[in-house]
């Protein structure tokens, strides 16, 4: 029995359960419509069609969590997508915050021999510009980084950056200004009260931080 088709819409949704943890829970439809800007309604259709080629287990109320199918699917695109990152930053001088909209048109189109290639080309990553891990060749799960958000560490805290969120260009931007990327180490020196900003030190320079940036920042102690 052949498998079913697998259209680009069907994979950007696939990518998106992945990235919401749906490989390990079930992501609600409003979770999913908020990420891909879309209407309940559409994703309930989406994933009912989903579910009956078997690449996901949707219950209604419930939400959708990836089948051993969908996630094999989901991981060949999110490593498509992470290669194409690391690719366009490196050798076609994309800056980091300009490659996820490229990455996510060409994911779907290279082939399995373009993406050894490219892998070869960059030699074999383990991360993106981002620090997101790249899954390997033979589409192995992908291990827990045990990094945490920015946002709830405490004063004192020292630590380097793992990875960050790669879907606001302008916090991209931000952070490329003030050099807080992956491999960076910091220290927090104290939050403002009244829900202020985190204060960082980042070299010799303090620097406050908005919820939003603190938030799209992923750390491990040093």
């Amino acid at each position: 029995m052949s498998e079913p088709r697998i259209s680009a819409s069907d994979q950007d949704y696939l990518r998106a359960i992945y990235d919401a943890g749906g490989h390990e829970r079930r992501v609600g439809t409003g979770e999913l419509a908020r990420q891909l800007q879309l209407t309940q309604g559409a994703v309930t259709v989406a994933l009912q069609r989903l579910q009956q080629k078997g690449l996901v287990d949707y219950q209604r109320y419930q939400g959708a969590q990836l089948t051993d199918d969908g996630e094999r699917h989901a991981l060949e695109m999110v490593r498509h997508h992470r290669l194409i990152e690391r690719f366009l930053v490196e050798f076609l001088d994309y800056d980091w915050n300009d490659v996820h909209e490229e990455a996510d048109r060409l994911e779907h189109v290279i082939s399995e021999e373009m993406e050894r290639r490219i892998a070869a080309k960059v030699s074999d990553p383990t991360t993106d510009p981002h620090g997101d891990s790249i899954p390997n060749e033979a589409l192995d799960a992908l291990q827990a980084d045990n990094a945490r958000q920015l946002t709830g560490v405490a004063d004192g805290t020292a630590f380097v950056v793992a990875r960050v969120r790669d879907r606001d260009r302008a916090v991209l931007e931000y952070l490329t200004e003030i050099q807080l990327v992956p491999g960076t180490q910091a220290r927090v020196v104290r939050r403002l009260p009244f829900d202020g900003p985190l204060v960082v030190r980042i070299g010799g320079d303090e620097v406050a931080l908005s919820q939003t940036v603190s938030d799209s920042v992923f750390i491990r102690d040093v």
